[in-house]
């Protein structure tokens, strides 16, 4: 499938997006004193890990490389509950601003749906960007059902 510039444009932003959201969650998921809450941040991880795949792919079906940035990330190999507790950030404050990222990334989404050309990638960007609303509900659920939302 050959990909319009704005399509190879859109698919490189928001592959670096999937980078950024995999290290964050990764991240957040040993900051997380929580255990059901570190189980959120794993699997979405593991998902937008998906995601990422997906797109290289369809840079790699038009024989375009892109540059991952991803390569020199290391995951954290520890608990990092003390970083947490020593900097003073909650529970709640992950998940809102993991909440505030998938927002972001779903309305980059949008745009890349809009404006693709190709139908097959209009198709897959909306599974990514349907994917990346259900996140943003898991983690909107997780603060509701611990307290810290309420939408009323």
């Amino acid at each position: 499938m050959a990909l319009t510039n704005k399509e190879k444009t859109l698919i490189e932003d928001n592959l670096n997006q999937e980078y950024i959201c995999i290290r964050k969650y990764e991240q957040y998921a040993s900051l997380a004193s929580d255990q059901n809450i570190k189980k959120v941040f794993t699997d979405i991880a593991d998902k937008e890990r998906q995601h990422a795949d997906t797109l290289k792919g369809m840079l790699q079906g038009s024989n375009i490389t892109s540059q991952n940035i991803f390569e020199t990330y290391t995951k954290p190999e520890n608990n990092l509950s003390n970083v947490q507790h020593d900097l003073g950030i909650t529970d709640a404050q992950l998940l809102n601003d993991a909440l505030s990222t998938e927002k972001h990334v779903s309305s980059s989404y949008n745009t890349a749906v809009l404006e693709s050309v190709d139908p097959n990638i209009r198709k897959q960007l909306q599974h990514i960007q349907q994917e990346e609303q259900n996140h943003a509900e898991t983690l909107f659920r997780e603060m509701q059902s611990n307290g810290w939302y309420n939408p009323s």
